[in-house]
């Protein structure tokens, strides 16, 4: 797996794929010859978790800022490389997570983040492709610590 510690001059030279040899009766699972695990650098504020009508969680966050540039990026290597057609982003990015990891992750932090990428589903039925990934781990500290001296709490 690489690391790869996001800014505004993240690219993505090649993403080799592979079809992988279990599939689904909805499409194609491609795997990246090396997976990615994409790291922030910014903290992010704003998000939160979302529960599927399935039952699977997801962090979901805006798709303006490092994670979203990054996957858009992804998308367009994977595009030049491979020739898929991917579905534009949303505002809201739902990254896949786990029930263990949702029950520890804290509300109203900042967050650093990192995601595997592990590879691209095309759907059949559209032709489009997405991009697979999940969440990997966090790191949370207070949006703002106040300064204590003497016992009193100073804020910002």
């Amino acid at each position: 797996m690489q690391s790869v510690q996001l800014n505004e001059d993240t690219d993505f030279p090649s993403l080799e794929l592979w079809e992988k040899k279990n599939q689904n009766k909805y499409g194609t699972m491609y795997g990246f010859h090396t997976k990615q695990d994409l790291i922030t650098t910014e903290f992010i504020g704003d998000y939160h978790l979302f529960r599927s009508e399935n039952g699977k969680i997801y962090l979901t966050l805006d798709s303006s800022g490092q994670m979203g540039n990054a996957i858009r990026k992804m998308q367009e290597c994977v595009t030049r490389d491979k020739g898929f057609t991917f579905k534009p982003l949303k505002e809201k990015l739902y990254i896949k997570m786990t029930q263990e990891q949702a029950n520890i992750m804290p509300t109203y932090q900042n967050m650093l983040i990192s995601v595997n990428c592990y590879g691209v589903f095309l759907q059949s039925s559209t032709n489009l492709a997405f991009i697979q990934c999940e969440l990997s781990g966090f790191k949370a500290t207070p949006k703002f610590e106040p300064q204590v001296t003497d016992n009193n709490a100073q804020f910002p």
